[in-house]
């Protein structure tokens, strides 16, 4: 399910305790306010790791569950690494799921559905999808208010952690200090350090099969201090992105072949002109260099030699 069909979920009332499985922090931090719409009334939420939760004698439990306060919250516990749960709390917790009107919720909170699955025959059980590139954008446009390429240079920078992007992102607010809305090149300024090229050139060189600007955009990088890795990435990305545009060029229009890929709208007619160029051949074998840069780099290696040999062999 995905976490925005979540927020539409409604349990049934007589049911008390719940499989969350959901492997992103912030998204379980999230919902929280969607379980407390769900439930209705005053709920409130605590968060226990297992091994505290554990410790929770079995007639407490009970108790909350069979005594309504007139004057206070009804209590929801929120039970990370569930998958640990022992099996007399699972009996307990098997009794509480059939009391009538309990004034006690438990969610059972696992990263994954694995040695879990058999509990959906006991408890309801909620499987939140993995965030991909594209949710994670839109979790930003929406959070944000990030422009769309903004948000879609950030999640190819730094990936589909939310509590990562969400923190970058409260760093680059604060570096522009609400004068003005955020930029790709912020990103490049705060996020990847490099200040004396413009958010595209590496992309723009690799594309149009320069290689001279590659290497000296690509040296100027290493010489703010960004990562290899980091670099390599975004190389990665431009060749993903050609390799999609190559398939669709013949077929759709320059707009279209650029949504598709991923790469700037702004720059469609660019893209699509570099897109036809590029050999299917040379693509092909590009993922195998790649592939064995990434290796190379996760050992010790000169990156500024391996990179201009790794050009030359993309577009030399």
């Amino acid at each position: 399910m995905r976490f925005s069909d979540f927020r539409q979920y409604r349990p049934k009332p007589e049911h008390n305790v719940f499989v969350f499985v959901c492997e992103d922090d912030l998204l379980l931090e999230d919902s929280r306010q969607v379980w407390r719409a769900a439930f209705g009334g005053n709920w409130e939420f605590t968060k226990y790791a297992i091994k505290e939760f554990e410790e929770v004698q079995a007639s407490r439990l009970m108790d909350d569950a069979l005594t309504p306060s007139l004057f206070s919250q009804s209590r929801a516990l929120m039970v990370t690494n569930a998958e640990k749960l022992t099996k007399g709390k699972l009996e307990t917790l098997t009794e509480i799921h059939a009391i009538p009107q309990s004034s006690l919720k438990v969610l059972l909170v696992t990263a994954s559905a694995r040695g879990v699955d058999a509990w959906g025959r006991a408890f309801p059980l909620i499987e939140i999808d993995q965030v991909k590139p594209g949710d994670a954008v839109r979790w930003l446009i929406d959070r944000h208010k990030l422009s769309a390429d903004v948000a879609r240079y950030l999640v190819e920078t730094l990936g589909t952690d939310l509590r990562q992007l969400n923190t970058e992102v409260e760093k680059l607010l604060t570096y522009v200090g609400g004068a003005r809305p955020i930029d790709a090149r912020d990103v490049d300024i705060l996020i990847l350090r490099s200040e004396q090229f413009g958010p595209w050139e590496l992309g723009d060189a690799i594309l149009s099969r320069d290689y001279r600007r590659s290497v000296q955009v690509l040296g100027a990088m290493l010489d703010d201090g960004v990562p290899p890795l980091l670099i390599l990435d975004k190389i990665v990305r431009v060749w993903r992105q050609l390799f999609v545009g190559k398939a669709l060029v013949s077929k759709k229009s320059a707009k279209d072949v650029a949504m598709a890929a991923g790469a700037p709208v702004f720059k469609a007619n660019e893209f699509a002109a570099s897109c036809r160029k590029h050999e299917w051949k040379r693509l092909a074998q590009g993922f195998r260099e790649l592939l064995n840069a990434d290796k190379a780099f996760k050992s010790s290696t000169d990156p500024e030699v391996y990179f201009d040999v790794l050009l030359w062999k993309l577009i030399g």
